[in-house]
């Protein structure tokens, strides 16, 4: 796949409770990058995107060019259910490795932190990531002081690896069986 094509169809999208996880289109993807507001199919909520979002949008970028993208490892915008606008995002920096692993990075606008949303979002991508043939390991970092962003992890049953002092490593690994 080239930067001139677009995302493959279908593409991956997942409910919660309370929220819509909708992987974006390669379209669009270049859309948020370009700063084109309001990009695609669902409205934006004040304050998104943010600086998290285009990190991710242009980790979606690289794996196009580099023609490693995998269908459903990419960026999914976080949709609210009740006001239906994008209020964050969660994905992967990358499709998993030689080894199984896949990293995932998550991020919601102010208004929306402290409800738990994270929370179930993560838990969302998880269960279809381990759906997911040859994947072993989801693999997480978040800095040292950034305690709500840990307690997502933890409560999602990532284990921690350690810390350099700055950010602090995290992995759920596959249930043996599963």
């Amino acid at each position: 796949m080239t930067q001139e094509t677009k995302t493959p169809a279908p593409l991956t999208v997942l409910a919660t409770a309370r929220t819509t996880l909708r992987e974006v289109p390669f379209d669009e993807v270049r859309a948020i990058l370009a700063g084109e507001s309001g990009a695609g199919k669902w409205a934006w909520a004040p304050g998104y995107p943010f600086d998290g979002t285009l990190g991710g949008a242009k980790l979606v970028l690289r794996m196009v060019t580099a023609d490693a993208y995998r269908p459903g490892f990419g960026l999914y915008q976080i949709v609210d259910g009740e006001s239906g606008l994008a209020i964050g995002d969660v994905g992967f920096h990358a499709a998993p490795d030689a080894a199984g692993e896949a990293e995932i990075g998550y991020g919601l606008i102010e208004a929306f932190r402290g409800r738990g949303l994270a929370t179930e979002v993560v838990e969302a991508l998880l269960a279809w990531t381990f759906e997911q043939p040859g994947v072993t390991a989801v693999l997480a970092e978040t800095d040292e002081d950034h305690l709500p962003s840990r307690r997502v992890l933890e409560k999602n049953g990532f284990a921690f690896l350690g810390s350099d002092g700055e950010t602090r490593n995290y992995a759920k690994r596959r249930e043996p069986g599963s």
